[in-house]
């Protein structure tokens, strides 16, 4: 070989090859190992791993990395057993690259398990790697109590637990909460179903979580709301609270009465007393509703033709809101007015409203209606004396047949209940049935 010559020399195998190339000159010899290796698959992973302890019916997860040693391209395949599951179970590898394997433990018993994994790869998948899947089960705890506990709930242990909303308005909502502590030492997952025997559309309670995971050690706390539909009625239903695995279901009876509006107005009767004939007059009077759900009025008092009138005559009470309402006296006769009128209430029994006025002209002043005429009309009505006329009514009152109260009414005394009654009584008495016995009051259109 000539100076600053170098020369190739090429050499073929067709298989893996060691050797020794010797050379020879005039200071001496020397030689060259040769080592030739034919591209192969090799796939190498972790001999073994050990995943999270977890709870019967929770799920652990581990990684772990599958690299490509090797010369080829190469498709492997993944054997493996349950509770465990792989993913990617198969997949192919360029040299040099490398896959991260997912493992997921899913265990149904409470026990050590050991599983083996293979990976098959390489020409007609004859060739193999080997990891060991470590995992530990065990069962989780849930131990459900009330949080701010009131005296009608329970919560005592080994008793059906019970948690009472009392009562609540119509169309509101109360919330209540449950604390749900995990004493184990592995997370506790657990779901929550309201009424599973109940169809969805009766249900008036209801809980947003529907599933979740308390972990080892601490507390989760979740809402249960009442939202009653029903007036005067008194529901109950039950909360299962299930946790995963082997751990006893807990079942929390839910209780709760459901109540209306109420709403009153500022008085029952609203006196005018009197007016010319021609003009007008007006008072307020304001309507409250004290409880926390929303109200509905409206006032049967809608005719056109009416001497009285009411603004607005109906609307929308918010709970714990006052509203002044506007009521009005326009005569068109020279006489006396009375109405009774009726302020109808959605989820609540009516109010009543007496509207009383009087109006003179210049030709006729009648006598002024004022409440206490009411007083006395509504107290005879009881007492049954308004079927006779008042001359009959005075007559007796003379005769001592008759006396008043305290309030001036008049009344049948007791020790007169077995006397002769005046001369011409049964007459009347007799016509009474086709009578109508005038009254002070006329009743406004």
């Amino acid at each position: 070989i000539s100076a600053f010559l170098c020369p190739s020399l090429p050499l073929t195998l067709q298989k893996e090859y060691k050797d020794q190339l010797w050379f020879e000159k005039a200071e001496g010899m020397f030689c060259v190992d040769l080592r030739a290796l034919l591209p192969c698959h090799k796939l190498i992973c972790p001999p073994s791993l050990q995943l999270p302890m977890c709870a019967v019916g929770d799920t652990a997860e581990a990684w772990f990395c599958l690299d490509n040693v090797g010369d080829l391209s190469t498709f492997f395949t993944w054997e493996f057993s349950s509770p465990f599951q792989m993913l990617p179970t198969t997949g192919l590898l360029e040299p040099g690259q490398a896959c991260r394997i997912k493992v997921t433990f899913q265990p149904l018993m409470a026990v050590i398990h050991e599983v083996q994994a293979t990976c098959w790869y390489g020409d007609s998948t004859k060739q193999k790697n080997s990891i060991q899947l470590q995992a530990v089960a065990k069962c989780a705890q849930l131990l459900v109590n009330i949080k701010q506990k009131r005296p009608e709930d329970q919560d005592a242990e080994g008793c059906q637990k019970v948690l009472y909303f009392g009562s609540v308005a119509v169309g509101c909502t109360a919330e209540r909460q449950i604390k749900l502590y995990n004493p184990s030492v592995v997370s506790a997952p657990f779901r929550i179903e309201v009424g599973p025997d109940s169809l969805v559309k009766d249900q008036a309670f209801s809980c947003r979580t529907a599933h979740g995971i308390v972990p080892p050690g601490e507390r989760k706390c979740v809402s249960v709301f009442f939202h009653p539909e029903t007036l005067d009625v008194r529901t109950m239903d039950y909360v299962a609270i299930t946790p995963s695995g082997c751990a006893s279901q807990t079942l929390l009876k839910v209780v709760g009465f459901c109540r209306g509006p109420a709403v009153s107005l500022q008085h029952d009767c609203i006196n005018f007393s009197w007016i010319t004939l021609g003009a007008h007059a007006e008072k307020p009077l304001w309507i409250e509703n004290r409880e926390d759900c929303t109200a509905y009025f409206q006032f049967a008092i809608d005719c056109q033709e009416s001497v009285f009138s009411i603004r607005p005559a109906f609307g929308t009470l918010a709970g714990k809101a006052r509203m002044t309402l506007h009521c009005t006296f326009q005569p068109t006769h020279p006489i006396i007015y009375f109405r009774k009128v009726a302020c109808l209430i959605h989820h609540q029994d009516p109010v009543f409203l007496d509207l009383l006025g009087t109006c003179h002209s210049d030709n006729a002043k009648p006598a002024i209606l004022r409440p206490q005429h009411l007083t006395w009309y509504r107290t005879h009505l009881a007492r049954g004396l308004t079927l006779y006329p008042p001359d009959i009514l005075g007559a007796m009152l003379k005769e001592k047949k008759l006396k008043q109260d305290k309030n001036g009414a008049l009344m049948i005394p007791s020790e007169t209940c077995g006397l002769s009654w005046p001369r011409g009584f049964l007459a009347h008495l007799t016509m009474s049935h086709s009578y109508v016995p005038s009254h002070p009051l006329q009743r406004g259109n």
